[in-house]
This record gives structure tokens, sequence and C-alpha cells, in this order.
């Protein structure tokens, strides 16, 4: 950290981000590394030990849950209305070839998480309205939610 005195008070100049008070920050660090660890172990045996697998399926569930935050009302009828992703709109976001994904994407719709809209777009597969990975992990689901609601609780007074 670097420090500039001005006529009053010394400005510090930090690399931290602004959101979090310095004083935080080594918190902050801990409990994320804490989350993004077991957000990794429980994502593991699911994607078969394959990081490129999770980052194809992550980049999909971002823009099923920004769909799902925009309250588009997904009924069985209306599944063809979900808008998915391209598989090279999904190799630029993630930056695996597009090769890789395209191989991912094929492997996550044998495993049944994935499925292809109109127009070659992929996006999450539903079961009674539900993602697919919800429902079958339906138990490491909500230890995991439990873990992320966690994180929130002990950092929403440090922010």
């Amino acid at each position: 950290m670097n420090s500039i005195q001005t006529e009053t008070h010394p400005i510090v100049l930090s690399n931290e981000p602004p959101t979090i008070r310095s004083e935080n920050y080594a918190h902050f660090k801990h409990e994320f590394v804490e989350l993004l660890f077991s957000i990794l172990v429980y994502a593991r045996p699911i994607f078969g030990d394959d990081l490129d697998a999770l980052l194809v399926y992550t980049a999909i569930s971002r823009h099923h849950l920004r769909d799902e935050r925009l309250d588009l009302a997904i009924e069985d009828g209306a599944l063809d209305e979900r808008s998915g992703l391209s598989t090279a709109r999904i190799s630029r976001s993630t930056h695996i070839p597009r090769e890789t994904v395209h191989r991912k994407l094929l492997l996550l719709e044998s495993r049944g998480l994935l499925e292809r809209g109109p127009n070659d777009e992929w996006r999450v597969a539903l079961k009674d309205g539900q993602p697919v990975i919800r429902t079958r992990y339906a138990h490491e689901w909500e230890r995991e939610m439990t873990k992320i609601v966690k994180f929130v609780e002990a950092l929403k007074d440090r922010v």
C-alpha cells in the first residue's frame, strides 16, 4: 500500500476493491476462498473432474439465472421461449476453444444437464420447471446454498 500526504489527511492508495473496507479485506479473501473451495469440491464428482465441462455449464447457468431474475415465466408450454447460448458465445466467454466447447456440450447433454434449443443454442435442462442439476443433486445443492448464505452473513457488516 502507498500513501500520499495531503495538507490535512493522508490518502491511502490501495489495490483492494473499493467496496470492501481495507481492514476487512483479509477476512473477505479467506471467506471467498473457503466458499470457492467448497463449491469446487461439490462440483467435482458432478462434472467428472472436468473443469472445462464445469465452465461450460456455468456459462449457460449464468444465462439461465439472468432469465430467472428477469422473471421470465418458464412453464411446460413455454420451454421453447427460453433463450440459450451458442457454442461460439460460450467459447468466447470461457476462453475454451470452440471444438472443446462442442465436445463438452455433447457430454453435458448426454448426462441430461443441458438441452439444445432452437437455432442450436444451448440451455439448462429443466425438470418440473427446475434445473435438472438442482433436482438430481438436491442434497448437495441445499448444503452449498447454506454455505453461500453463511458466506454472505459473514461479510454483510464488513463491506
